[in-house]
């Protein structure tokens, strides 16, 4: 089969990086995977026999009916022909899964880091093992004085260890960049952050530091007032990658009781 552009097949065909990754997300004989993207099946023909089950989510219309012919005398497995951004946001979807796997179109990465971050909170999952672009790897990675938007967001809601560097040799057809494998391990209590709507909450989060990491060159108080600023410790002439995830935290929570207490006043007022 051809791998189509427009959907950012690159298929891995290297062995000994599919154990690689099978193995970083650790299986054991009573764990149900969540397989995003599972392609020709690399990945799926050696894990369906260490795990209770797989459900593996394909795009591709010709991938999926290929796999579901190809693994047709696997009790354990079962294939969805789904979008997996769509999927995971369906909320009330029968993936019972504990552990998520895959080795993931570049192009997808941020949303799905979203997604998975939303996942974590709704619902148990163990661990999750990744195979992105490692520009990206780097970056969720990256700790102050260089982080990012998306280091600070991702490292919210997961403990991020970089495995190691992919060669892009190592895929078909050879993409332009490298990548590397990840695993995120969920945070029980993610920056105490609230949990009871998880959604709501991930949405204000990512909002908040899209916010703080719009002018990562400008000083923050060109974003947020000096008050409040230093009120929690930080130097208005700091910039956004000099934070540490605690102070980010500290500053979102005093920005929102400060705006519930203008709500209330409000109210009030009414």
């Amino acid at each position: 089969m051809r791998p189509k552009k427009e959907l950012g097949q690159n298929f891995l065909q290297n062995q000994e990086v599919v154990e690689s990754l099978i193995n970083t997300s650790e299986p054991k004989s009573g764990d149900i995977y969540l397989e995003i993207g599972p392609g020709k099946g690399a990945i799926t023909s050696v894990l369906a026999s260490r795990v209770s089950r797989i459900i593996a989510v394909e795009l591709d219309v010709s991938l999926a009916e290929r796999l579901k012919k190809s693994f047709a005398q696997s009790n354990n497995l079962r294939i969805i022909q789904a979008d997996i951004l769509h999927y995971l946001d369906l909320r009330h979807h029968d993936s019972k899964s504990n552990k998520v796997i895959g080795s993931i179109p570049y192009q997808i990465t941020s949303p799905l880091l979203h997604a998975l971050a939303r996942l974590s909170i709704d619902r148990k999952t163990d661990s999750i093992t990744l195979l992105i672009q490692k520009e990206v790897a780097q970056k969720i990675c990256a700790q102050p004085p260089k982080a990012s938007y998306l280091s600070t967001f991702v490292q919210t809601y997961f403990d991020v260890s970089y495995i190691k560097t992919v060669p892009k040799e190592d895929f078909f057809p050879v993409p332009k960049v490298d990548g590397a494998i990840v695993k995120l391990v969920p945070k029980l209590q993610p920056g105490g952050l609230e949990q009871k709507s998880g959604v709501v909450e991930v949405e204000k989060w990512s909002a908040f530091l899209h916010q703080g990491f719009k002018h990562p060159r400008k000083m923050l108080n060109k974003s947020f007032d000096e008050k409040i600023l230093k009120e929690v410790g930080v130097n208005p002439g700091q910039r956004s990658q000099e934070l540490s995830l605690d102070t980010w935290l500290k500053l979102y929570k005093t920005c929102v009781s400060k705006l519930q207490r203008l709500e209330n006043y409000a109210e009030k007022d009414e």
